[in-house]
């Protein structure tokens, strides 16, 4: 189970990154909130950016916590983190950008199923 929650704050690192390279203007609108804006973010949405790395962080902190590899936090933060993983998935799966479907669908897909692993064993 263990392995599950590497993958998980893995992959959430490389989210973090991507969102912090947007909210320092790299012009990579297409690829997230539905590919509503081509190239920089406009300012608003760069610092909407800043707080979805740091849902990022938490969801990651959380995972780690279940999977063993962080201190230990309450069983409520995996629940949340869970849910808001299962949620992004879905929206990505969904989302009228292709590109964004393409790159982050399947990162939120297999960031789901180590979740479920983590949350069913």
């Amino acid at each position: 189970m263990i392995w599950a929650g590497w993958i998980y704050v893995a992959l959430i690192a490389v989210l973090v990154c991507f969102q912090a390279c947007m909210a320092l203007g790299a012009p990579w609108g297409h690829l997230a909130n539905g590919g509503r804006w081509r190239g920089r973010l406009p300012a608003g949405m760069r610092v909407a950016a800043i707080g979805q790395g740091a849902i990022l962080i938490f969801m990651g902190t959380a995972m780690a916590a279940r999977a063993g590899i962080a201190p230990d936090l309450p069983s409520w933060t995996f629940w949340v983190a869970l849910a808001i993983t299962v949620l992004t998935t879905i929206a990505n799966l969904a989302t009228p950008s292709r590109a964004e479907r393409m790159l982050w669908g399947p990162v939120t897909v297999v960031l789901t199923l180590c979740a479920l692993r983590l949350a069913f064993g």
